[in-house]
């Protein structure tokens, strides 16, 4: 395992941080409000319960898929139109 210096001491990142911060509010929160924490944290269950968040993860993923075939023909035609304009030399 390589050893870092003083000068290469690493630091939590800025989305380390946030996330840390988050914590830190989210139990005060609770802390302060239990009774809407367990709300909350109930409703938030129940939505997941209900929407059945693999079926809508997995339609997405086949729309990106069924939308990335044609995007990549169209960027490919334009490479080889802006190929053949280079080749052809410049207009007058």
């Amino acid at each position: 395992m390589p050893s870092t210096s003083e000068g290469e001491k690493q630091s939590p990142s800025c989305c380390e941080d946030q996330v840390q911060e988050l914590v830190a509010c989210a139990e005060k929160w609770a802390k302060k409000e239990p009774l809407k924490t367990s709300l909350a944290a109930f409703a938030i269950g129940l939505l997941f319960t209900i929407v059945p968040i693999g079926h809508v993860v997995g339609a997405i993923t086949r729309l990106l898929f069924a939308l990335v075939r044609p995007a990549l023909i169209v960027l490919g035609a334009m490479k080889v139109f802006e190929e053949i304009e280079k080749r052809r030399g410049p207009k007058f």
